[in-house]
């Protein structure tokens, strides 16, 4: 029943950017189309009146947007979850809000007073849940953008409370989905061992503490820390690095590329290579908003356009052979020029090509899979396994879908303790690495959390 439900509640989309404009008409309200590059994201922005500014902050529609941050303006679940309930008690229908119930409901008790900067994508999912469930008694519809994408399967109930609580309430809820973003099952076997090569690197993480930030809590402000076990391990790529949502994979992710400030040692490479590990953020489309391609490239440390252009043409050629769509998503011309309007996949491609032009000891994907339908993801992250191997550079998927598991030549399980009080004002969790077997019946296994 629920199944079918959910079906007849979700549209289907082949691109990113169709899904994001069916999201704007659908929730009535201008939202800019940051997609679509700077250009257009700052004519639409000053398109906004301030009666279209009221009109929209007075919408009585719920919604979230692909990436969930973009709709929590507060600095803390707590703040976001206060400013929702007094929404609520100024509508017509009351209701009584106990937010630390409907934190621990949601599953972000313990998240509460954290800055929403520090948290996962996954984690980000629950607060803007919550914050929807608390608008719902003032709310007279519901849209959701890639509802299936970004919780992992053991969370994925959070989503289908909130689905079942507008329906009990007679709210009609639109979910707008890429196609075969709803799947769970592992790629075909002809993605597997996208390359022959071997390519085997080193990862070492030493008494490694993670500064996550600090908040004002009604009791006292708190320092939020995260630890990693040591860890010391040669590994073959490509590898995947997976995990339930909030254990830990996007900052250890972070913390290798640099992106996190931290205590210890955190080194990854293989021999020779001596350029810092790369990332590849999973919403892309904000970080590339403000500045044109042609001005990223040149900041990196390539020398000339010549260089990323030539990647990018590498990561093209590769794209083409894994997919068996007629038009591949990615054109060959001008790449790097200011832009008008690329699609998320050509955005994606460009800031890979300016990646490898810094000889990265390794190139480091978060949740590859995000914008993408499963066909493009799957064509996408073969082509760059394959070009880096080319170069003898290792890749790592961070993720918390199995897809990836025929992909993998090793697989990196990560799990974070309980957390647990290190000294007044000071709170700290553990995350554990461990290696499963590239070749495992457990998958399901995988992904649970501590």
């Amino acid at each position: 029943m629920m199944k079918d439900q959910l079906k007849n509640s979700t549209t289907y989309f082949g691109t990113y950017e169709e899904r994001e404009e069916a999201f704007r008409r659908g929730v009535f309200a201008l939202i800019p189309r940051k997609y679509a590059g700077p250009k257009l994201f700052w004519n639409d922005f000053g398109k906004i009146t301030l009666n279209e500014l009221l009109l929209f902050v007075k919408q009585p529609i719920a919604y979230i947007t692909s990436n969930p941050r973009d709709c929590l303006a507060f600095g803390t679940p707590w703040q976001v979850l206060t400013a929702a309930a007094l929404r609520s008690q100024s509508s017509d229908k009351r209701i009584s809000v106990d937010i630390p119930e409907i934190a621990e409901a949601f599953g972000i008790m313990e998240n509460l007073y954290q800055p929403i900067r520090t948290l996962s994508g996954g984690e980000t999912v629950k607060v803007s849940l919550a914050k929807s469930f608390v608008v719902s008694n003032s709310s007279n519809r519901m849209v959701i953008a890639s509802p299936f994408s970004w919780l992992s399967s053991e969370n994925f109930v959070y989503f289908k409370n909130l689905f079942y609580h507008y329906l009990n309430c007679g709210i009609p809820v639109d979910l707008l989905a890429l196609e075969g973003e709803d799947s769970n099952e592992t790629l075909s076997e002809s993605f597997s061992r996208v390359t022959n090569s071997n390519v085997e690197f080193s990862l070492r993480l030493e008494d490694l503490r993670i500064l996550l930030g600090s908040s004002l809590n009604p009791i006292y402000s708190e320092q939020t820390y995260a630890r990693v076990e040591n860890f010391q391990r040669r590994l073959s790529s490509p590898c995947l690095v997976i995990g339930n949502n909030g254990q830990g994979k996007s900052l250890i992710a972070k913390v290798l590329a640099g992106a996190l400030s931290y205590q210890g040692a955190a080194e990854i490479g293989t021999e020779g290579k001596t350029g810092p590990p790369r990332l590849l953020f999973q919403d892309v489309i904000t970080q590339t908003l403000l500045r044109s391609f042609n001005a990223i490239a040149r900041s990196a440390v390539c020398q000339n356009m010549d260089m990323p252009i030539a990647f990018y043409e590498q990561i093209l050629n590769a794209y083409r052979t894994f997919t068996k769509e007629s038009h591949s998503g990615l054109t060959p011309s001008e790449p790097f020029k200011d832009w008008g309007f690329r699609s998320l996949l050509e955005v994606k491609a460009i800031l890979m090509a300016i990646r490898l032009c810094g000889k990265p000891s390794a190139i480091i994907i978060d949740e590859p899979d995000w914008g993408l339908t499963r066909a493009s993801a799957a064509a996408f992250v073969s082509a760059i396994i394959s070009v880096c191997h080319e170069l003898s550079v290792p890749v790592l998927l961070i993720s918390h879908k199995p897809w990836w598991l025929n992909l993998a030549k090793s697989v990196l399980r990560v799990r974070r303790t309980a957390k647990e009080i290190e000294e007044k004002g000071k709170h700290s969790f553990t995350i554990n690495l461990t290696v499963a077997p590239a070749e495992t019946s457990g998958r399901k296994d995988l992904t649970g959390g501590a």
